[in-house]
């Protein structure tokens, strides 16, 4: 690889010419930053032993190459007495690690069959049984507060919330819903001059949804708030236009939780939101959806509405979920208030904002890997 093709591959953020183990696409900027330039700078030294080999001076080597006479000096007379080789890169420099790359590699295979798998109870990682691990791998000892820096900065590891899935989940089902369905309701959508409507329903009540937010050392704010079980139900539907048309967001309120009657009064307020226009509406199978009440009034609305059901036990593809997610973690984050009225108040300026943000609703969509191009 030429010095150019190296300076392009860099700019591109890749590192190459380097082990692999050292160019992990999730290690953090500043180790990957390193090998980069540790790279361009081999890739300086190689263009500058094939300058050499021309019989170009190395006074014209640095003018070329924009480096100091006194280096382009110094590579001369390393290349004339041990040739290109001398040139080439010794690797990082500093302390060696205790770790070599290949006993990391064992250490991160483990690490990723699970934690209870090597005889811990739960799923959880923590530095002590992580030290734990390698000692009983490579018999190197850690103390677990310097383990940080192996994981962060050569695994590229970080602290991880996991994700929740049901046992129940039928992975086939989920996957031929996104191969063969959703391309159908699309397509139908489409033919039909028809909103995608994806619908769920969500609760707040007095209990704050408490988030982690800035505050003194040691000191964190206290939530006064009261304690009971007040709660009030809400229903969101994001509509798209498919291939166009714009998205937008409907949303209702109620008190209490919602059953069939006050669903399909909601499913008429959506006609009206909607402005008469016909609709492909997508929701999970809640009872209240699957009753005979619903069914016969669904039945009633086929000149405007078709009812598609996503797959069960998926919210990762349900756009609504990431509205609730980023509603619940900004306006009605750490709100403690005395009655319903300020947390539907703090609800509606949240949907009021997401509304006035037109891409957020294609951002939810996105994060679950759909498209209504």
């Amino acid at each position: 690889m030429t010095y150019w093709e190296v300076v392009a591959a860099t700019a591109a953020g890749q590192a190459p010419g380097m082990p692999t183990s050292i160019r992990r696409a999730n290690a953090p900027g500043a180790r990957a930053r390193a090998t980069a330039e540790r790279a361009c700078r081999q890739a300086r030294r190689l263009k500058a032993a094939e300058l050499f080999a021309q019989d170009v001076r190395p006074a014209q080597v640095a003018r070329t190459l924009g480096v100091s006479k006194q280096s382009a000096s110094r590579w001369h007379t390393a290349w004339r007495r041990d040739g290109t080789a001398a040139l080439a890169s010794k690797g990082p420099t500093g302390v060696k690690p205790r770790l070599s790359d290949a006993d990391l590699q064992r250490v991160e295979q483990a690490l990723l069959e699970g934690a209870s798998a090597h005889g811990f109870t739960g799923e959880l990682w923590t530095l002590a049984r992580i030290a734990q691990v390698i000692q009983r791998l490579t018999a190197v000892r850690y103390h677990p507060g310097h383990l940080w820096a192996v994981l962060h900065q050569r695994l590229g590891w970080s602290v991880q919330r996991p994700i929740r899935r049901a046992l129940e989940r039928d992975e086939a089902a989920i996957a031929r819903w996104i191969a063969e369905d959703w391309p159908r309701i699309k397509t139908n959508a489409r033919r039909r001059n028809a909103r995608v409507v994806f619908f769920d329903e969500s609760g707040a009540s007095l209990l704050p949804n408490v988030r982690r937010t800035w505050a003194p050392r040691g000191r964190p704010p206290v939530l006064r708030h009261p304690f009971n079980w007040q709660r009030v139900s809400m229903a969101a539907a994001l509509c798209y236009g498919v291939g166009g048309g714009g998205a937008s967001l409907a949303f209702d309120v109620h008190p209490g939780s919602y059953d069939t009657d006050s669903l399909i009064e909601v499913i008429g307020q959506l006609w009206v939101f909607l402005g008469g226009e016909k609709a492909t509406l997508l929701w999970d199978g809640l009872p209240a959806h699957r009753s005979r009440a619903m069914a016969a009034f669904l039945a009633t609305q086929r000149d405007w509405l078709v009812v598609e059901r996503l797959p069960g036990y998926a919210p990762e593809l349900h756009p609504v979920e990431q509205a609730w997610a980023n509603l619940k973690g900004n306006e009605l984050a750490n709100v403690a208030a005395e009655g319903l009225s300020g947390v539907i108040a703090a609800a509606w300026q949240g949907i009021e904002r997401i509304r006035a943000t037109w891409h957020l609703p294609y951002s939810f969509l996105r994060h679950c890997g759909l498209s209504v191009a």
